[in-house]
């Protein structure tokens, strides 16, 4: 009963909402401080370290760790493999119902729409319960900063800085850089986001967090902010256990309550692997990622058989390739699945295969590489931050330029944001805060009159000439279209 009416009030609620009405999408990555970075190759301390070895890899892969929708009405917050297991949340801005969907899990729970993140921090004499609801948020003035081709402002929220030493007090803030023109987003814990007249387009501190990628407008998709009717309620968080996953094949992960460690069971209940694993991935193909107790990695098939002994400091499988990450002594190589060798394992990262190419990173700077390991560009550049069959863009010295794969040479001169659009030879550009559209060769398209732009999807994007002004169309020529809507 509590479900029919929960959906029928769901319905409800999304039946108000105008089709026309705008819709953000926003992706989010992990960032790391270029000084964090450099601190990170020389510092002592293992765990930075391996948080700049962690930003770095996704980094470079292309699926954002945070993603969400957002508009007047409605949230819809994504994250995915970072800490916990893949988790969205939906918020209904006008009634602040707010619900957390766990996929893996078909199951969902009812909770606040954010809250506010705690820190405990235990001392000698006393235990310090510290609250970002407790913290001076100050909005700081003539000062702006472009993220993912938008102006944003700044506001921070200042730590008490009595229990951090003198190195790390000079940065103990978050800071939030916010676009005006989007509406406020707030999930999780973060809930001083609330405060905040717009949406946050990064959040960090000491050189570490999360910064917007790319901001998309959209068309209205209610069954964005729908829970699916296979979804089963629990009343509580605690209610779920995390360790009863499914893994494809009706093989199920179980953790044994005495030993802590995780097993496989069908969906009959009977155990296929006795608890022996500190972890076990979802199966990719016929094969699953394994770690033992003493958190080596291995393979195993669907019968349980492990293919590949937990031998290994950390192996991943391509989701779409039959083809092995592996690493030796902190360097990343890959290998077939009879663990035949195709690159050694030489390089900081190599990021799973995209269009026929990878991205691999060594002493800092990264480079493309094909599925023959053969390197296509030399791990010369700063970043890539995306390619298609013949260009890429990259960023050097916070400026972006596109660059031909085949020369290995800068084809355009550089801009403030660049972004691939989706047709053969058109790039969004930003410069001098107005976007257009050049080639990948650096000519002007589509000139540069628009307060913002996207790319072009099935030949059309959107675009807006002035802030306050509304959507429209375009086609590849810069001429405006009408678009059909829908019903």
């Amino acid at each position: 009963m509590y479900r029919s009416i929960l959906a029928l009030l769901l319905s409800f609620s999304l039946s108000t909402v105008f089709s026309q009405e705008k819709l953000f999408k926003i992706d989010y990555k992990l960032a790391l401080s270029l000084a964090t970075l450099a601190q990170a190759d020389t510092a002592e301390d293992r765990s930075l370290a391996m948080l700049a070895a962690l930003a770095t890899a996704f980094g470079e892969d292309d699926t954002p760790q945070v993603q969400a929708w957002v508009n007047q009405h409605f949230m819809r917050v994504e994250t995915q493999g970072i800490i916990q297991n893949n988790q969205i949340q939906i918020t209904n801005r006008n009634t602040a119902d707010s619900y957390t969907l766990y996929p893996s899990l078909q199951a969902y729970t009812k909770t606040a729409d954010a809250m506010d993140k705690v820190n405990i921090h235990e001392t000698e004499d006393d235990i310090i319960v510290t609250s970002t609801a407790d913290l001076p948020l100050r909005f700081i003035a003539d000062t702006s900063k472009t993220i993912a081709g938008l102006s944003c402002k700044l506001a921070v929220l200042e730590f008490d800085t009595d229990e951090l030493d003198a190195s790390a007090a000079q940065d103990a803030k978050v800071e939030i850089w916010y676009n005006e023109s989007l509406p406020s987003l707030y999930w999780g814990e973060y809930a001083y986001l609330k405060n905040i007249p717009g949406a946050a387009l990064y959040i960090g501190a000491f050189g570490f967090g999360i910064e917007a990628s790319t901001v998309q407008e959209i068309d209205f998709d209610p069954t964005l902010f729908e829970i699916p009717e296979d979804y089963t309620l629990q009343e509580d968080i605690y209610g779920i256990s995390f360790f009863d996953m499914p893994l494809g094949y009706d093989l199920y992960a179980f953790q044994d309550s005495t030993s802590h460690l995780i097993g496989i069971r069908d969906d009959n209940q009977q155990i296929i692997v006795t608890p022996k694993y500190a972890s076990i991935n979802e199966f990719i193909g016929t094969h699953a990622v394994v770690t033992n107790p003493d958190f080596q990695y291995g393979i195993i098939d669907t019968e349980g058989q492990e293919v590949i002994p937990c031998e290994w400091e950390y192996l991943a499988l391509d989701p779409e390739l039959e083809i092995i990450f592996f690493s030796i002594d902190g360097k990343t190589g890959m290998m077939d699945q009879n663990q035949h060798v195709i690159i050694p394992a030489q390089y900081d990262h190599i990021s799973f295969f995209s269009k026929g190419y990878a991205l691999f990173s060594q002493d800092g700077k990264t480079g493309l590489i094909d599925l023959n390991g053969q390197i296509i560009l030399p791990a010369v550049f700063e970043t890539i931050m995306e390619y298609d069959e013949s260009h890429m863009i990259i960023m050097e010295n916070e400026r972006y330029y596109v660059v031909d794969i085949q020369s290995q040479q800068k084809t355009t001169a550089g801009y403030d944001y660049l972004l691939l659009a989706n047709e053969d030879d058109l790039v969004v550009a930003l410069q001098d805060n107005k976007y257009g559209y050049i080639t990948k060769d650096g000519k002007t398209v589509i000139p540069f009159k628009y307060e913002y732009a996207t790319p072009f999807y099935d030949g059309i994007a959107a675009v807006n000439e002035t802030e306050e002004g509304d959507v429209l169309y375009i086609n590849t020529k810069g001429e405006y279209v009408r678009i059909k809507e829908a019903g």
